[in-house]
């Protein structure tokens, strides 16, 4: 993806048998990270039956980055995404200190990451995963730390992968001031935790009118979305009560607690975690959340991706036009219809057969014998029928006649 080589580290569970379909976790690393900057996470997948995929994010001329959540795209709606956005505070001043060689000229110095296309590097990662090993593609979840948890923003909001991921786990991070969109494809589960202490980006909105969340690490910081309009907006894409509750157990870690959005559609949930102690780093209970998070999360149906190859796919490659290639789908789709029908007929036709035996022999038990059907004589309810042409003379109530009658043959009622 991109104009630049890069690697994923890939960690299968230690039970993995390359036939049952396993839930798969995309990691995404901090700013200036890499694949292996989440040993316990991948340690954790291994024991606990789940797949870890953990890229690195282009370099360019500087460090590892995600492009995502405002980070090259300052200014936004709300303004310059940093206190600084001529670059005074940089040696030289004025300069723009981290701007990466794929953004060319950046607009301020509040730009601080790869502007590389890194939704298409994830994408092409996912595809290549998918193709290449056993994954549940109802159970693929993203996750990722600092400048990894403000790309899942990015990969939650672009039509590319927005519909991929059945949760979102990011830690520590949240996209910057006027870059708050919702998940683009909802219901989508949303798991956040942020520290407590973190300076570098806070929880807390600095002013409780603009719900935004400055960085004090550095005069100069950066502008960020606080916790609870991120969540807040989560909430309202997903159709969620608007006030969120105090969780108990399980959601319950770091002595400070949770807070979640109740009766939100199609299943889904937001949750809320600010770490009681923690600054700008995960918190000790972020494997054991992320494995709670995702048992009870699935994707919709309606977004998991078409079988591979597809009809038209493998008919395009077999040298077919388009016109040709539609023609032949259509008529696999007829097939496949007609083929499911006449089976669900046989299995209608062997139900009432085996019905009309159970009946047949629940009468004979009760002495009643049942021949030929032929039209009921008014005997009214209860009483008998006796018909002299007929080999046979059943004495039933009517009802019981009738049902028998129809059972005579199966494609009837």
């Amino acid at each position: 993806a991109g104009a630049q080589p890069t690697q994923y580290r890939l960690m299968l569970p230690q039970h993995a048998d390359g036939k049952t379909p396993l839930p798969l976790v995309l990691s995404f690393h901090g700013w200036a990270g890499n694949l292996s900057e989440r040993p316990v996470l991948l340690a954790h997948g291994r024991q606990h039956g789940y797949i870890v995929a953990a890229p690195t994010g282009f370099a360019d001329d500087l460090w590892p980055s995600w492009n995502g959540g405002g980070s090259t795209r300052s200014p936004g709606r709300l303004g310059a995404t940093c206190l600084d956005p001529t670059g005074s505070l940089f040696d030289p001043p004025g300069t723009k200190g981290y701007c990466y060689a794929s953004c060319g000229t950046c607009d301020d110095a509040c730009w601080w990451t790869t502007c590389e296309d890194s939704v298409a590097q994830a994408a092409a990662l996912l595809d290549e995963l998918l193709g290449d090993v056993c994954v549940d593609a109802s159970r693929v979840f993203a996750t990722g730390v600092s400048n990894g948890a403000i790309f899942l923003y990015e990969l939650a909001s672009d039509p590319r992968t927005a519909g991929r991921f059945a949760g979102y786990a990011p830690v520590v991070g949240s996209p910057h001031a006027g870059f708050n969109a919702p998940p683009l494809h909802p219901p989508a589960a949303f798991f956040g935790v942020w520290g407590e202490l973190d300076t570098t980006v806070p929880p807390a909105a600095a002013n409780a009118s603009d719900g935004v969340a400055v960085d004090t690490s550095y005069a100069g910081g950066w502008r960020y979305t606080a916790a609870r309009a991120v969540t807040a907006r989560w909430a309202e894409a997903n159709g969620c009560r608007p006030e969120p509750q105090p969780l108990g157990q399980p959601h319950s870690w770091g002595g400070r607690g949770c807070v979640g959005y109740q009766f939100c559609a199609g299943g889904s949930e937001v949750v809320e975690c600010v770490w009681g102690g923690g600054g700008h780093d995960a918190p000790p209970w972020a494997e054991d959340a992320l494995l709670h998070f995702m048992r009870h999360h699935v994707a919709h149906a309606s977004r998991l991706p078409p079988p591979r190859p597809s009809y038209y796919e493998a008919a395009q490659r077999g040298g077919l036009s388009a016109g040709d290639a539609a023609e032949v789908a259509l008529i696999a789709t007829a097939v496949v219809a007609l083929a499911a029908a006449a089976a669900a007929c046989v299995v209608r036709c062997h139900r009432r057969r085996r019905q009309r035996q159970a009946l047949l022999s629940s009468l004979s038990q009760r002495g009643i014998s049942v021949g030929p059907c032929a039209p009921r004589a008014s005997a009214g309810r209860g009483g008998s029928m006796r018909t002299a042409s007929l080999p046979v003379v059943a004495v039933l109530e009517p009802a019981a006649e009738e049902m028998a009658c129809q059972m005579e043959d199966p494609w009837a009622g």
